[in-house]
Parts: structure tokens; C-alpha cells; sequence
């Protein structure tokens, strides 16, 4: 459900969405461009900024081609960089971690130390991309995807429109 401001003095406009999804776990990517686009339109913002945030530490909002190839190359290049399996995570260790701990984490005993790394060099949670004439300013091949970086979840995704 989308929530529509608009400041009457100056004419710009913000609307709001949130919307939840299942992830598949593991190193997963879902195309959210046309539910990005679709809330676009409806913000009835013609030029301005679209933000797409994901509310999650291990998640991630990035924009990039939506290519088979690509998508198997970027899973093994991160799971290079940070081993999920044979290697230590503080934030997994039951016997030292003292905060943020969820009952979750405690009764499934995995650990997610490992998407928490992932999560942070791939940067921001979110990203802004402009709108012209009510669509995304989005390269010919590039989409707007969500990368799930943990275990299977429900999740959610918010987007922002700002703009006149």
C-alpha cells in the first residue's frame, strides 16, 4: 500500500511504499525493477528521485544487469571474499557474542557472520535513481535488484518517490 504526500506550496510530491517478499536464502537476487517502476507511476512524480532501501542488514538493494552469467560470477566472487564454510565468525560465536541477539539466531544455532561481511562491502542498503518523465533513469541493461544474503526469510523493501 502506497502513501501519497504532497506539499501544496511548493508542489513537490513524496509517496511511499513498502512491499514483502520470501527470499530463497543462500546468495539469492530477485528483479524488483517493475515493482519499483509501478511505484513510480503511481507516486505521479514526473522528474525527481526514486530511493529503493532494504530495512535489513543482510540485505541489499543494488542496481546491475540481471544476466545468468553476471549473477554466477558476483555469487562466487563474494563467496571468495567471505567464506561461508571452515572459518571463524566473533559474530557467531555463541560463547562471546553478547548483543543483539535474537531468539531465532539462538534456537537455529546458524550463524550469519558471514552475510554481515558481504552486506558490508557491498555498501549502502539502498540506492537513488533518478526519475524523468515518470520513469527510473535506469541504463539499457540495468535493473534494480534485491540481493538476499542470509537464510530463508520473509523481508521487505521500501521505496521513496520525491519529485514534482
Amino acid at each position: 500500500m502506497g502513501l501519497r504526500e504532497i506539499d501544496t506550496l511548493s508542489g513537490v510530491k513524496t509517496f511511499q511504499r513498502e512491499v514483502q517478499l520470501r527470499t530463497a536464502g543462500g546468495l539469492t537476487v530477485t528483479d524488483i525493477t517493475h515493482e519499483v517502476q509501478a511505484a513510480v507511476r503511481e507516486s505521479g512524480v514526473q522528474n525527481g528521485i526514486c530511493c529503493v532501501y532494504s530495512p535489513h542488514t543482510t540485505c541489499s538493494v543494488r542496481v546491475n544487469e540481471w544476466e545468468n552469467g553476471f549473477l554466477e560470477d558476483f555469487a562466487v566472487m563474494l563467496k571468495r571474499l567471505v567464506p561461508t564454510e571452515q572459518h571463524y565468525y566473533a559474530h557467531d560465536d555463541w560463547d562471546r557474542r553478547t548483543e543483539n541477539i535474537s531468539p531465532e539466531d539462538m534456537e537455529t544455532g546458524n550463524g550469519n557472520g558471514h552475510s554481515h561481511c558481504m552486506s558490508m562491502l557491498l555498501g549502502p542498503a539502498g540506492e537513488s535513481i533518478p526519475v524523468r518523465s515518470g520513469d527510473l533513469c535506469l541504463g539499457t541493461w540495468q535493473r534494480v535488484l534485491f540481493l538476499e544474503l542470509d537464510r530463508e526469510r520473509d523481508r521487505r523493501w521500501l521505496v521513496q518517490v520525491v519529485g514534482v
